[in-house]
């Protein structure tokens, strides 16, 4: 329901307002019935009159103290009565009349009342009529306009829908196109290339058989001249090693001939600082002693029993006695270790 006042907003509207229309024109409708009902018939302005009620109106008149005065005649009597008699018909006439004219005047009311009530209930119908055809005709033209504003809409819609389907078949078409664009270009491109890669290939092969030539006669120049250097290295480290070998020779024999005298000096200080145990005959054994350039011991062992363990202690006994060695006569004489046979008997 309420989905469909929100879809009719515009009519609803429309109609609400007709119907306070209505209303305003009810009101002026019956304040209008009512200032002509107050005027009278056709504008005429009505004297308004009170009803009496002729059966409320007393006829006996109050009796008055009469004047005491002399008796009058019979003639004057008679002529009071009769006078008295017309006024009571005058004024029995008067209140019919009255009483006609306040009948008349509650009939002409009721028929007024009447009449504008059925004034007022026509105006109210025609009033609805005219706001009911009103808003039948303004929910048509709102029908109409709404129909209209939906087949825009739809048309409006159905051509967007058209447009974008022709652009999307265009760009489809468009990108086809493009890509068969790029795949000629990159075919072509490729085809390029391959022909540049070749050729690069060739060059470079070419480059290479001739660098390869270049290089084997280069490594051929070298090889000669490095087996004619190595030639003449080879005969001049021949002559040089053999004048080594000479120097050397002479040089070993004289080292040979020191370190001899220098082991012997050594052997010789060992022996003379051994004591020989109870017993003890034809020692003989190998000592490896560690020295330092200076000759002070730092190390020793016996390389072999020299026959019994008491004879093992006596020789190394010795050899702590001996700390300091004799020193070398040469650095080139020098070793830090020195290996002698201990043979105190020989």
């Amino acid at each position: 329901m309420f989905r469909k006042l929100a879809d009719n907003w515009r009519s609803v509207l429309l109609a609400v307002g007709l119907h306070l229309l209505v209303a305003v024109l009810l009101v002026v409708g019956v304040n209008f019935v009512s200032d002509s009902s107050a005027r009278g018939n056709h504008g005429q302005k009505i004297v308004r009159a009170s009803v009496i009620n002729p059966d409320s109106v007393s006829t006996d008149m109050p009796e008055m103290p009469e004047p005491e005065s002399e008796p009058e005649p019979e003639s004057d009597k008679a002529a009071e009565q009769t006078k008295a008699q017309r006024a009571a018909e005058k004024a029995a006439r008067e209140k019919a009349e009255a009483k006609k004219a306040a009948e008349a005047e509650a009939a002409r009311r009721k028929a007024e009342a009447e009449k504008k009530a059925e004034a007022q209930r026509q105006a109210k119908a025609q009033a609805e009529r005219k706001a009911q055809a009103k808003a039948g005709r303004e929910a048509k033209k709102e029908a109409e306009r709404e129909a209209k504003e939906k087949a825009q809409r739809e048309a409006k819609k159905e051509a967007a829908e058209k447009a974008r389907r022709e652009a999307k078949a265009k760009a489809q078409a468009e990108a086809k196109a493009q890509a068969a664009r790029e795949k000629a270009q990159a075919e072509r491109q490729a085809k390029a290339e391959a022909e540049r890669k070749a050729k690069a290939e060739a060059a470079a092969k070419a480059k290479a058989q001739k660098e390869a030539r270049e290089e084997a006669a280069r490594k051929k120049r070298e090889a000669a001249q490095r087996r004619a250097a190595a030639e003449q290295a080879e005969r001049e480290s021949s002559m040089r090693e053999a004048m080594q070998r000479e120097a050397a020779g002479r040089r070993d024999a004289a080292n040979s001939q020191a370190l001899g005298a220098y082991v012997q000096a050594i052997k010789d200080k060992v022996e003379s600082n051994w004591l020989r145990p109870p017993g003890a005959r034809n020692i003989s054994c190998k000592v490896r002693v560690k020295q330092l350039p200076g000759g002070q011991v730092t190390g020793f062992r016996l390389l072999g029993s020299c026959g019994s363990s008491a004879v093992d202690r006596s020789v190394e006994q010795a050899i702590s006695k001996s700390d300091p060695l004799p020193k070398a006569p040469s650095d080139s004489v020098f070793s830090p270790e020195i290996e002698f046979n201990f043979e105190p008997d020989q």
